[in-house]
């Protein structure tokens, strides 16, 4: 069994079979698991930090992600969990309550502060409204935008909680975001247990909670792992094995998962016979539209910690270059306090690196009454995230827009194989299990 690519799907799916007693081999160009979700060593203030390599926020109804991380043996402090609490830089407090489902959700909003009395109404309708029609869309209602207008939702109420939730939800606007896969999330947070919607913060890095875990459950189970290994093509042989031709020689097995992104899936696709059915899988992974998210790594005085809070949404400032729109607080690290900004969606990232640094420094003052900061960095991932617009390809382990693949012992995962969800690391873990799950289920099953 070949599992390619070691990001959180990859990983998700190698365990599940190691687990099984598979004979596995993990194979990604990195030299170190995690994909998009690992740790870097960064500059910053003359100290070298070990930092994730973009800020990631999960939330309690993760379950796939805290499932795994458990099974790996991941430790219970590796994350820290924070009650739901949206505060924002203009006064917007919205926090839930120790109350059962829904009436947390319900005593959060009427005692939201910043709100006036129309827009938690219009909150309330809304989710209400959503919840009756068991989270489905109402019908012309494609975007989130046009869902928006469909409840009647205040401009100002749009502007200040729902736009900014869409794009930390979704990386995408609004006017451009897929409705259903909005109330999909929607449905998995707010609207669920209480501690569904909780935040879930890295204690130190994201390397903790699942990818070196998971390596050391891969290396106890035997798995053979080819980290700085190219895969650069695949065929089938007359005896329907398959042969994985990579930078270090060729591989063969029985079944492989492509957990990489869709653009390096449909790469491979195309050195596949026959073509033309290649060619036309590859064309629909293809049409995903990537957009870049860049975080900002900020560093002041270890004396200034208690002034950065965990979480809270900046407002965006788009003429004076404030393009900020989460500030996390991460600690102390080397007697420096540590707070990561994130910024994303399209449009948001033309100015060059010095030009965004300054800018977020700037909202930061104006906004946090934060000196400005000993130095800062940039890490920019071009390739992010997926566009999660509503004609976006749906894809799951053995199919693309439901239509079958035809190689038997081919399986996809990856953050966009879950297509109930956005590009999010509880998308890329679900579609790693359930590759591993189908490989399972057909070798049982005694396929030939």
């Amino acid at each position: 069994m070949i599992v390619v690519g070691g990001g959180w799907s990859g990983l998700a799916a190698a365990v599940r079979l190691v687990r099984d007693g598979r004979p596995v081999t993990l194979l990604d160009a990195a030299p170190q698991p995690g994909g998009r979700a690992r740790s870097v060593a960064l500059d910053l203030a003359a100290r070298r930090l070990r930092l994730d390599n973009g800020q990631h926020l999960m939330v309690g109804a993760y379950e796939g992600c805290l499932a795994l991380g458990q099974a790996v043996g991941a430790s219970p402090a590796a994350l820290n969990r924070l009650p739901m609490r949206l505060h924002a830089a203009d006064g917007l407090q919205l926090e839930a309550r120790r109350l059962p489902a829904p009436l947390h959700l319900l005593a959060a909003i009427g005692t939201a502060r910043g709100l006036d009395m129309s827009e938690r109404l219009g909150m309330v309708r809304l989710l209400a409204g959503a919840r009756l029609r068991r989270w489905r869309v109402p019908p012309g209602a494609s975007t989130v935008l046009e869902w928006l207008r469909a409840g009647r939702q205040p401009a100002a109420l749009q502007q200040r909680v729902w736009e900014p939730l869409c794009i930390a939800m979704l990386n995408t606007v609004p006017a451009e975001a897929c409705a259903r896969t909005f109330l999909h999330v929607l449905r998995d947070t707010l609207g669920a247990s209480r501690g569904a919607a909780d935040f879930l913060l890295p204690s130190q890095t994201l390397d903790e909670v699942l990818p070196m875990p998971a390596l050391a459950t891969l290396q106890a189970g035997k798995a053979e792992l080819g980290l700085r290994t190219t895969v650069n093509a695949l065929a089938i042989d007359d005896n329907g094995h398959w042969r994985v031709q990579t930078s270090r020689g060729e591989r063969r097995a029985r079944d492989v998962i492509l957990a990489v992104p869709p653009y390096a899936q449909a790469r491979l696709l195309e050195t596949l016979e026959p073509a033309p059915q290649a060619l036309a899988f590859s064309a629909r992974l293809r049409s995903f539209a990537h957009d870049a998210i860049a975080t900002a790594y900020l560093a002041w005085p270890a004396a200034l910690a208690a002034e950065l809070p965990a979480i809270l949404m900046l407002v965006e400032e788009p003429t004076l270059g404030g393009w900020g729109q989460w500030l996390f607080g991460r600690g102390i690290h080397q007697d420096l306090a540590v707070a990561a900004v994130v910024v994303s969606a399209r449009g948001r990232l033309a100015a060059d690196t010095a030009e965004l640094l300054r800018g977020i420094g700037a909202q930061l003052t104006r906004q946090l009454g934060l000196p400005a900061p000993l130095d800062a960095r940039v890490l920019t991932e071009r390739r992010a995230t997926f566009r999660c617009t509503p004609d976006r390809p749906r894809v799951s382990a053995r199919a693309i827009d439901g239509q079958a693949l035809p190689w038997q012992g081919l399986w996809l995962a990856g953050d966009h194989a879950w297509a109930d969800y956005p590009a999010t690391l509880e998308s890329a873990v679900r579609s790693g299990l359930a590759a591993a799950d189908g490989v399972l289920l057909s070798q049982r099953e005694g396929r030939v």
